[in-house]
C-alpha cells in the first residue's frame, strides 16, 4: 500500500517540493566552492531557509488538522514546534554553527519520522510519504555537507 512511485505523486507538490530543495543544495555547495565572504552569506541563508522550511513542514500538520476538524492539541503542537525550536536556535544563545546545523539535521529527520507515522495512520495522503522521503534525503545530505564544511574550516 505504501509502495508508491514518484510518478504517482501529484505533479504540483512534486515539482514545487523539488524547487524547494534547490536552495539547500545550492547553499550547501556554496559553502565548499564560494569565496570566503560569500560562504558566510551562504551559511546565513542556509540557516534561515532551514527555519522557513521546518516551519512549513510543521504547518502542514496544522492545515490537515483544520481540514479534518481535529480539535485535540497534538497536531497543533507538532505544527508549531519546528518553527519555535528553530527560531530559538537562531536567536543567539548558540554561537556554534555545528550545533545549529546538527539541530536542523535532526529536526528534519524527526519531522520525517513523525510524517511517516501520520501517513501510515491515514492522516496524510499515501503519496505524501515518498515525497517527504525524497525531499528529506536531499535536505539531510545538504545540511550534512554544510556541517562537514563548517567543521573542517572550509568556512
Amino acid at each position: 500500500m505504501f509502495k508508491i512511485f514518484l510518478n504517482q505523486i501529484p505533479s504540483a507538490p512534486l515539482f514545487l517540493s523539488i524547487a524547494g530543495v534547490v536552495p539547500f543544495v545550492l547553499l550547501s555547495v556554496g559553502l565548499w566552492l564560494l569565496p570566503y565572504e560569500y560562504k558566510l552569506v551562504a551559511l546565513y541563508n542556509l540557516l534561515n531557509y532551514s527555519v522557513i522550511i521546518l516551519s512549513f513542514i510543521g504547518a502542514v500538520h496544522w492545515g490537515v488538522a483544520i481540514t479534518k476538524g481535529i480539535k485535540s492539541y497534538k497536531h497543533y503542537l507538532i505544527s508549531i514546534s519546528p518553527a519555535l525550536l528553530s527560531w530559538f536556535m537562531l536567536i543567539g544563545f548558540f554561537a556554534n554553527y555545528i550545533v545549529i546545523l546538527i539541530f536542523f539535521l535532526l529536526a528534519f529527520l524527526i519531522m520525517f519520522f513523525i510524517d511517516m507515522h501520520y501517513t501510515k495512520s491515514g492522516f496524510f495522503p499515501v503519496w505524501y510519504l515518498p515525497l517527504r522521503k525524497l525531499v528529506s534525503i536531499i535536505v539531510i545530505i545538504s545540511i550534512g555537507l554544510a556541517s562537514i564544511a563548517v567543521n573542517i574550516k572550509v568556512l
